[in-house]
């Protein structure tokens, strides 16, 4: 599979609206942050108005997860401490896609060869990168042999218990989606028959709204030449994204019930495997299964959003309005939230095409043309390419809705009509989430970062 897309909307020239000025990032840096700050609190507005049940809501979570974002953001971006800890965190993942490129060498021989690399075909995404997804799935299975994820998933999930009002049930799939992706829901699997409607929504905006370490791979190997330390920046991302989703969840569909959970945590309840040659071998497999779904994924989406362009144009061209594309739409509806994120009115077409693509085809396609955008310098500033980088990392498209839909219906087929409804409106609020996340690196993002690699 090579990186030919279909031609991306953000083409389309918006003209920045007359309040805001391009000068300003150089002569007040501090401007765009308090958009940022801006932007966060109107996102959380719209989740709030777009929601239901609004006076259920429970104010102190908000605030805690306000605050667990910000210090986040401020550990990761300010605090020499947090810096470290990210640029180490990158060297890691960055070796260790190092060592899975060992076997997709091996296998796929000149093909695995990236950009750059003598006798290289230029960057090929089904043989260089989507593969990772493999290593990624086996190493995770160790780490659950080894008993170190449910430790990790279980720390996390006792501080959204204790600071965001969440469920044990709900806390603990949250954490684990950071982690891993649909299979998270073995981990609940026992409370799922009798999981409240703000619960099942919540776990449904969680699994849209984050990434798992077992597809993380494959973003770092497509940014990685063009945006030094994107390792270190999605990992940071993926976990904020956590408290957002909770946030946003909350915000949408407050609880009304009473959780069987209610302020207790709860162990993990996906088994150990046999022995560690049966965890490489199961995560193995299950990696064959997760990256066979992405390519179906996406060519089917890639074709059929090609096919929609296609009669879009042909009934614009009738119709005087030439070039109309369903990217076209959507980055026009999301230049606002561009914008709103704190990207400069410059730079914020680009990026507003990079939401409405990862809406419809997955964020795959969306990043690997943020790459080709990095690469012609097609962003005038470092701050958008970094917000953009946070904003993306979600799998919040509309295929997304389909897989965990279908997961967790799998397990709880009694509840399989009430998450069917829940389902597009938790890739709304999926979508918030990750804006926020977005408005959270805007906060604290400065030109000429180090961690960027590049200036603005």
């Amino acid at each position: 599979m090579s990186q030919d897309y279909p031609a991306r909307a953000s083409r389309v020239i918006i003209p920045p609206l007359p309040f805001f000025r391009e000068y300003q990032l150089q002569s007040a840096p501090w401007y765009y942050n308090l958009v940022s700050v801006a932007g966060l609190l109107l996102i959380c507005a719209l989740a709030w108005l777009t929601g239901r049940n609004r006076r259920r809501v429970y104010w102190p979570g908000f605030f805690w997860g306000l605050g667990i974002m910000l210090a986040m953001g401020a550990l990761v971006f300010t605090l020499p401490m947090g810096r470290t800890v990210l640029l180490w965190l990158n060297r890691a993942v960055v070796a260790l896609l190092d060592h899975a490129q060992a076997g997709i060498k091996f296998v796929f021989g000149p093909l695995a060869l990236g950009p750059g690399q003598e006798g290289s075909l230029g960057f090929i995404l089904g043989v260089q990168a989507l593969p990772t997804v493999i290593f990624f799935m086996a190493l995770s299975a160790v780490l659950y042999q080894a008993g170190i994820m449910q430790w990790v998933v279980r720390l996390f999930a006792r501080l959204f218990v204790r600071t965001l009002g969440a469920s044990g049930a709900e806390s603990l799939g949250v954490a684990s989606n950071i982690f891993v992706g649909v299979e998270s829901a073995g981990m609940v699997r026992p409370f799922l028959p009798q999981l409240t409607r703000s619960e099942f929504f919540c776990l449904l905006t969680s699994c849209m709204a984050t990434v798992a370490s077992t597809t993380l791979g494959v973003y770092v190997s497509t940014l990685r030449e063009v945006f030094p330390n994107i390792a270190g920046h999605l990992v940071s991302a993926s976990i904020i994204s956590a408290p957002a989703a909770i946030l946003v969840a909350k915000l949408m569909e407050p609880e009304t019930g009473e959780p069987v959970t209610a302020g207790r945590t709860v162990d993990p309840e996906v088994g150990r495997y046999g022995g560690y040659m049966e965890a490489i071998t199961q995560g193995s497999m299950d990696g064959v299964k997760l990256l066979v779904g992405i390519v179906a994924l996406l060519i089917s989406f890639l074709s059929l959003v090609s096919l929609a362009n296609g009669l879009l144009g042909w009934a614009g061209e009738g119709l005087g309005f030439p070039g109309l594309s369903l990217e076209g739409l959507l980055s026009r509806l999301a230049w606002p939230l561009a914008v709103a994120m704190g990207v400069p009115p410059a730079d914020a077409g680009q990026v507003a095409g990079l939401l409405g693509e990862r809406i419809l085809v997955t964020e795959i396609p969306a990043y690997v043309h943020l790459s080709e955008i990095l690469n012609q310098g097609g962003l005038q500033y470092s701050r958008s390419a970094l917000v953009a980088s946070y904003a993306l990392c979600g799998f919040t498209h509309v295929g997304s809705v389909a897989i965990f839909v279908g997961g967790y219906g799998a397990l709880a087929p009694t509840r399989l009509g009430e998450l069917s409804r829940l389902g597009l409106k938790a890739l709304w609020a999926a979508t918030l989430a990750t804006l926020v996340t977005g408005c959270v690196a805007g906060i604290f993002a400065s030109g000429g970062n180090m961690l960027l690699g590049f200036s603005s």
